[in-house]
């Protein structure tokens, strides 16, 4: 289980969804922590994070990977938390853009548990890979300026 880029994982994930055969049990819970948006897709006894960051104004960087086999315990998890629209656009390599949407769980409590207590040992690997993924970025001038600026912004908009 390697850490992948967005496009990859959800390219996967759309195989995956595709050919199962009970799609009506497919969740997925959102929450944030700090700066990250913390993402989990549960479906055919599996679950998958995607861990993200804004970077600029609905712009985000994002990695991935498949961290646990799904049981009771996570479903009730990924179940706790208000029921809000969702919807995500994918860019695929030579491909169409992959559109998921529909209805998500949104609660940073529950997001929080489950990378804190139960799924803390691949925390650190998407953690890294993510972070450098934006410091490679952020090695562009422009790009640097226009990320600085944007989390200038987020900030002051919750003074």
């Amino acid at each position: 289980m390697a850490v992948e880029s967005i496009s990859t994982l959800v390219g996967s994930l759309k195989e995956k969804y595709d050919k199962s055969k009970d799609r009506s049990s497919w969740r997925v819970l959102q929450g944030m922590d700090k700066d990250h948006y913390n993402t989990f897709v549960a479906g055919d006894r599996n679950l998958w994070q995607i861990r993200s960051e804004e970077v600029g104004a609905g712009e985000i960087v994002a990695v991935g990977m498949r961290i646990s086999r799904m049981d009771e315990e996570l479903e009730k998890i990924m179940k706790q938390g208000s029921p809000v629209p969702f919807g995500n656009v994918t860019p695929q390599r030579n491909k169409p853009s992959i559109i998921m949407a529909g209805i998500q769980t949104y609660s940073s409590d529950s997001s929080s548990l489950l990378c804190r207590e139960l799924l803390s040992s691949k925390q650190a690997e998407l953690e890294q890979k993510l972070k450098s993924q934006v410091e490679k970025m952020k090695d562009d001038p422009a790009f640097r300026k226009k990320y600085y600026e944007h989390k200038d912004r987020l900030r002051r908009a919750y003074l």
